[in-house]
């Protein structure tokens, strides 16, 4: 089995997808989902480990965090000893994203895929996947998207860079470059050792973390207080760790600076104090970005949003940043050299702006810059050889990230959604994912929840009413049969050929009995609980068909809702009655009624944002899990609704629904994998 963990893991919907694929005898084993709501968690371990009784771990915590990579690899390490991650999965929270809201600079959010990647730089997967909305592709004119494909492109293979150094450091390759080209050569090189450090550097800090923490927990006589201070003292402190060969090449180039104008009283002091300075900043950038780090966390803990005070905040972030460093440094360099004469000064200025560039350009780009110079000029031996290298310092590969629609992968929904499926480079690469439904063969919403229809205003339903099933079997839509991937009037041999119709599938589930036989022995158990503390088995609740209630509406929001359904649309009704009490008395302008022969349209986190085809009401949590492509034996724990502050600290149902990655489009993308995996 291949193993994979779940960041940004919300309910579960990339999890599912991936426990339900099955190819050729592979399949997966989940070994933790990581998210920062504890309802989540709470939904996560009433399935995987109380329903299908998996050891996977959970991680409820801001992958921001200072030590969060410490945690997660020490949960996977404890519950599973030490092993290697197949897969990793994520979706970074999209609303900064979203074509549909606002954008800020300084979003917390916008950055969270930097310490994706980090933990993938980690964890080294052979595949990774990271989804988000359709807006990121063109988000910022489509900077977004060339920022995380570079960043991805950029993790190295550290033994890869290794093994390069070793070949750079021979004689007769170093004295194979052009003598006005070996310093160059030189800082590439020096560059090259740096990354090399910051890796031992990075893992040291990790190890060292990990014992004194373990120390701390050790020492009985501490107590509880003592311990959290301790802990969060050396969790702060831990990042402050130095790359002494960064100091060091840093140091070289003040020294260079120094030497050169020494004795110069043509240029002011002040005005050679910019590039020193610009130097010394540029040597403590590790502790300036930790600084921007947290007054990005103060803007948004704080709310700033819009106004004097958020473009004040703006500005220091501004400032802190690298680029503005490099471009200070930069145009002071140029002051000086056109004001200076001595050539020695001019070529020391040259080779100090050389350093820096080769020092903040990508490793993909420093190697690029070693074969420029030495190609050209060695044997046909050597250049193979550089060649051979060079080839794989790039951890990962990718072309373009993919565009895909769920209901092409029989989910009864038109969602779109951006994936970037990224290979490490001993693996196959994957720019598609095949559909499994044609067209005109997708599955409408009423094949998905037609048979659910029989529950009243308001009213909570906990098993299916099997006379009403009968009679939706018997209609039109209620006899599509279908494979387990969506795709309509096939044969075949095994488990994707065999034929049910949609609503069929949801019911008996489409997770493998033989490798979940504990599904079958009992039925879903719902908790109340918000939090992993909240949990108690003795209040757990069993539920044939769980999540099933309707909305309290009072008759004339029903009205409402059959006047919307009457015209197919809010705003098509709003056109025709302009005046009508029920569409001006309202602040809501975004029903969505559905159309029974077509998927819907995209499930968001609002239940009553939607108009069911066959009643005078919103949809029911189950419904919307449905259109996701959710079993009926999944069950969203917690609370059904919430609203105001509450929401800061629970993940009601809706939301979970609706923020979730359809499972069966996570499933054709993780049959896509398991058949090039290697």
């Amino acid at each position: 089995m291949f193993k994979f963990i779940d960041l940004f893991a919300g309910a579960g919907g990339f999890s599912e997808g991936f426990l339900q694929a099955e190819h050729n005898g592979k399949c997966y084993d989940f070994l933790l989902a990581g998210d920062i709501n504890s309802t989540c968690e709470v939904t996560h371990r009433m399935r995987y480990n109380e329903q299908l009784g998996l050891r996977t771990e959970c991680l409820t915590k801001d992958i921001t965090d200072p030590d969060y990579i410490e945690v997660l690899t020490s949960k996977v390490n404890h519950q599973f000893g030490s092993t290697n991650v197949d897969v990793l999965l994520g979706g970074p929270p999209c609303q900064s994203f979203s074509l549909a809201g606002e954008r800020k600079k300084n979003d917390k959010k916008d950055d969270l895929f930097s310490f994706y990647l980090k933990v993938i730089a980690t964890l080294r997967p052979k595949y990774f996947v990271m989804e988000n909305v359709s807006g990121i592709l063109t988000k910022d004119n489509g900077r977004v998207k060339e920022r995380i494909l570079r960043e991805i492109r950029d993790i190295v293979d550290y033994e890869q860079i290794e093994k390069l150094l070793l070949f750079l450091n021979r004689k007769e390759v170093y004295q194979s470059a052009p003598i006005n080209q070996q310093y160059e050569l030189q800082q590439c090189i020096n560059k090259l050792e740096i990354l090399l450090t910051q890796d031992k550097v990075e893992k040291q800090r990790r190890n060292e973390y990990l014992e004194v923490l373990n120390l701390i927990n050790d020492r009985q006589a501490i107590n509880e207080t003592t311990k959290a201070f301790l802990e969060k003292a050396i969790k702060n402190e831990k990042n402050h760790v130095k790359n002494p060969s960064y100091t060091t090449y840093i140091n070289k180039i003040q020294d260079a600076f120094v030497t050169a104008f020494r004795n110069n009283k043509a240029i002011p002091e002040d005005d050679r104090n910019i590039v020193r300075q610009s130097l010394n900043l540029m040597k403590n950038q590790n502790n300036i970005e930790i600084t921007s780090r947290r007054i990005k966390l103060i803007i948004n803990e704080c709310h700033l949003n819009r106004g004097e005070i958020k473009d004040q905040y703006d500005i220091i972030t501004d400032v802190l940043n690298l680029s503005n460093t490099i471009k200070v440094f930069n145009s002071s360099c140029a002051s000086l050299f056109e004001r200076v004469q001595d050539t020695s000064i001019r070529q020391t200025l040259n080779n100090i702006q050389l350093s820096v560039d080769v020092l903040f350009e990508s490793a993909l780009e420093t190697v690029e810059r070693i074969k420029r110079i030495l190609i050209p000029v060695t044997t046909m031996a050597l250049a193979e050889e550089i060649e051979s290298l060079s080839k794989y310092v790039g951890l990962y590969r990718i072309d373009q990230p993919i565009l895909l629609n769920a209901s092409n992968y029989g989910v009864p929904q038109n969602r779109q959604r951006v994936i970037f499926i990224v290979c490490r480079h001993d693996q196959d690469l994957i720019n598609n994912i095949p559909a499994t439904v044609s067209d005109d063969q997708k599955v409408s919403t009423s094949e998905a929840i037609g048979d659910l229809n029989f529950i009243s205003i308001p009213e909570q339903v906990t098993d299916y009413n099997q006379a009403f099933c009968k009679e939706f079997s018997s209609s039109l839509n209620g006899q599509i049969k279908r494979t387990m991937l969506g795709k309509k009037d096939t044969t075949g041999i095994g488990r994707y050929g065999i034929l049910k119709t949609y609503a069929e599938w949801s019911r008996i589930g489409r997770l493998n009995p033989e490798r979940f036989p504990s599904l079958l022995k009992h039925n879903p158990k719902y908790t109340p609980a918000n939090s992993v503390d909240e949990m108690a088995p003795e209040s757990y609740k069993e539920i044939i068909l769980p999540n099933h209630e309707t909305s309290n509406h009072n008759q004339t929001v029903q009205d409402r809702y059959k006047l919307i359904r009457k015209y197919g649309c809010y705003v098509t009704a709003q056109e025709n009655e302009p005046k009508n009490p029920l569409l001006t008395g309202t602040n809501k302008r975004n029903y969505s009624c559905l159309d029974p022969l077509k998927p819907s349209t995209t499930i968001m986190t609002i239940g009553d944002d939607y108009t069911h085809y066959g009643a005078n009401r919103a949809l029911t949590v189950r419904e919307m899990a449905r259109l996701q492509s959710f079993d009926d034996s999944f069950v969203f724990q917690g609370k059904r609704t919430t609203g105001g502050d509450r929401r800061k600290v629970e993940t009601p149902q809706f939301t979970q629904v609706g923020n979730a990655i359809p499972p069966l489009m996570a499933h054709a993308i993780a049959l896509e994998i398991l058949k090039h995996i290697k």
